[in-house]
């Protein structure tokens, strides 16, 4: 039997990648064209693609991998709902499409599958309509105009598509999927980057309409079926369950344990929200969320379609809504956490193998446990610190079997207060790295409760079960701000708590010294500042979008100082730490060797965005202000991130890390300039 040998584009993303996969089950030659390497491609190499590292813009970069191929898959292409720089989605779908399909005509690949959408087909405002391939596609010259530059590009690319038959007469099979659901989707398409929100945030109304929910798996499978038994310039609708709106948000938020919407938002209404948010938005440089052309082309119209010349002539299979739904919204959870991703491995690292007592880490899921974790499994930029050690990790129980990582990991459910799941969690380790901690929760008796009493719990268990190491990530709230003549904080500065949670950290640390000091553990405690890196919350995302501001906002005169700490200085200053016995019973400053002020930090993160540093000073007297309102929400045991920020950024908040230096060869590798071109990647 011959074997298939084919080209897929677009492996790194959610469909690209699934069509890759089948492919490689059946035992076919597969080369994956790539921009970039990710998890996926990653997977996709170890099961025994051939990665091709290219610009789809430049055939020449690629032309090589098409020769003497079976079939190409084309599914790379811009997928976004945003009306924003219309030139670049066009390039990134009927640009990209016209490069990579006379390209394929060049080299004589005898089929071609491309994946084209449904939105070329259009919508109903019948409910009893479902469209299908008889339906004609919009044309170029759309008399109402398109939603999006997507849809746009979509319908151009059709077209190039009808062009490329007719006159070259290329064997283009077409495919039209529907809203794809499913696993694997690294970067976040559409779909579910909505469900994801509704896992979030909770929906409180529902709209008119409706949409067709796709297994992106089954779909994945029907472009192999498409190549191996469908005509020849075919086209295959490959849709869904048919479902509305409200059925749609009321299934998310059963699955996500939240209240369905309960109020019908009128058409006219959003359309009224979307205009008038536009413009605010703009003027903020940002996109709102929902353009008035979606709302045109999508509230109160059916995005309903038939599949059945799929089914019949390919063997396509429809999941139930019901169940594609449930599994999305764990991937959502898992998602929001920023664990989608952990586990898998992305490059091949220098693994050390390792053996004996395990680590135990707390704080995962959390920033810097999540990152710690990624760099065990994958190394930091240089490959360091990859490790096939065993680890424990100590997981509250409202995480259970959202982390999917390497045999090599063992989870321990539970509360880090709860004294028998720690006593667990701790027996028989060889250290514990201790990240767990609350920062910003509702409750200011939360602070302590996990911040204090949970570090006393740990710190005892360890003590009663035999275990000497604990490393204590601590805070430079510890300390609170600097001084007129004292800005930068020492090895001689003396504890100042700043507010609740300064103080919790400061009693955590406290009594972890304390046992140290009585010879019945080996503590350490790493204060960390102002985070920047991997795996960043949400709130890290917002600030990064404000560059895009007309202005951006300064809490004070921007020229106060303040230390910066990269995730993976912090988790190569915990692996150097481990075996240092000069650093028993001390605490150290971890961060970048140089304090900047924040307008040196400001003005880096802008060159980095390119965009203009255009900075508006809030006058120290307004985050006085704020100050006055944080210490006074804090008399009744409430605590908002925002104002509690606020109130302190205008302080002087820097470290000195030589002590660091000389004790364990701490070196910062993430300095501010690097810092910011990463957090410009990551903007939105």
């Amino acid at each position: 039997m011959k074997r298939n040998r084919v080209v897929i584009t677009g492996a790194s993303g959610h469909l690209g990648y699934h069509i890759a996969a089948e492919c490689l089950g059946r035992g076919w030659e597969t080369i994956v064209c790539i921009r970039t390497r990710n998890a996926n491609v990653r997977e996709l190499e170890d099961a025994g693609a051939h990665v091709v590292v290219c610009d789809l813009m430049d055939p020449a970069t690629y032309r090589d991998a098409f020769r003497g191929v079976d079939c190409l898959f084309h599914a790379a292409a811009e997928n976004t709902t945003s009306v924003a720089d219309r030139e670049r989605v066009l390039g990134g779908t009927v640009g990209l499409a016209e490069a990579v399909l006379n390209t394929a005509n060049e080299c004589a690949v005898p089929v071609v599958v491309y994946t084209s959408s449904v939105v070329v087909v259009g919508r109903s405002s019948d409910p009893e309509m479902a469209f299908d391939e008889s339906t004609p596609v919009l044309l170029p010259d759309h008399a109402g105009g398109f939603e999006s530059p997507y849809v746009e590009g979509k319908v151009l690319a059709e077209a190039l598509c009808e062009r490329l038959i007719r006159d070259r007469q290329m064997d283009i099979r077409r495919t039209y999927p529907s809203w794809l659901v499913g696993p694997s989707d690294a970067r976040g398409t559409p779909p579910q980057q909505m469900i994801a929100d509704i896992v979030a945030k909770g929906r409180k109304v529902w709209i008119d309409g409706g949409i067709s929910i796709a297994s992106v798996v089954e779909v994945a499978k029907a472009h192999v079926e498409v190549f191996e038994r469908g005509q020849a310039g075919g086209r295959y609708v490959l849709a869904g369950e048919n479902v509305t709106f409200r059925q749609f948000f009321g299934l998310v938020s059963e699955y996500a344990k939240r209240k369905p919407p309960a109020w019908r938002l009128p058409k006219s209404a959003l359309f009224a929200v979307a205009c008038v948010g536009s413009q605010v938005f703009r003027w903020f440089g940002r996109n709102f969320p929902v353009s008035p052309g979606y709302v045109r082309a999508l509230v109160g119209r059916f995005s309903w379609y038939s599949s059945t010349k799929a089914q019949r002539e390919l063997g396509y299979q429809i999941r139930p809504a019901n169940e594609l739904l449930a599994e999305a919204v764990t991937d959502a959870r898992r998602r929001n956490l920023g664990i989608l991703g952990l586990g898998k491995s992305r490059v091949a690292a220098t693994v050390v193998e390792s053996t004996g007592a395990p680590l135990l880490i707390t704080g995962v899921p959390g920033w810097l446990g999540n990152r710690m974790v990624d760099i065990l499994i994958n190394g930091d930029r240089t490959g360091r610190f990859a490790s096939k050690r065993p680890v424990r990790l100590l997981v509250e129980p409202r995480f259970r079997d959202l982390l999917q990582l390497p045999a090599n990991f063992e989870i321990v459910y539970g509360d880090i207060r709860d004294a028998a799941a720690v006593r667990q969690a701790v027996r028989g380790v060889s250290a514990v790295f201790h990240l767990a901690g609350a920062i910003y929760p509702p409750r200011i008796a939360t602070l302590y409760q996990v911040n204090f009493e949970g570090t006393r719990t740990l710190v005892d268990a360890c003590v009663d079960e035999g275990v000497r190491r604990v490393i204590y990530m601590g805070t430079d709230s510890i300390c609170g701000r600097g001084t007129p003549g004292n800005r930068v904080f020492g090895e001689d500065t003396p504890p100042t708590p700043y507010r609740h949670y300064g103080t919790s950290k400061f009693m955590g640390e406290k009594y972890l010294m304390e046992r140290t000091a009585a010879g019945k553990i080996d503590g350490t405690s790493l204060r960390g500042f102002w985070f920047f890196g991997p795996f960043a919350p949400e709130r890290q995302k917002g600030f990064a979008r404000m560059f895009h501001w007309p202005r951006q906002l300064v809490f004070g005169n921007g020229r106060n100082l303040r230390s910066i700490s990269h995730v993976d200085d912090i988790v190569a200053a915990f692996f150097q730490a481990e075996s240092c016995r000069e650093s028993f019973g001390k605490w150290y400053w971890i961060c970048d060797p140089t304090p900047h002020t924040v307008d040196q930090i400001y003005a880096s993160i802008a060159q980095a965005m390119k965009v203009p540093y255009r900075p508006f000073h809030l006058p120290v007297p307004a985050c006085a202000c704020f100050n006055l309102l944080d210490r006074a929400m804090g008399t009744l045991g409430v605590l908002h991130p925002t104002i509690h920020a606020a109130g302190k950024f205008h302080f002087d908040i820097a470290g000195n890390c030589d002590p660091a230096r000389r004790d364990f060869q701490f070196e910062a590798r993430m300095p501010l300039a690097e810092a910011a071109k990463e957090l410009a990647g990551d903007p939105s």
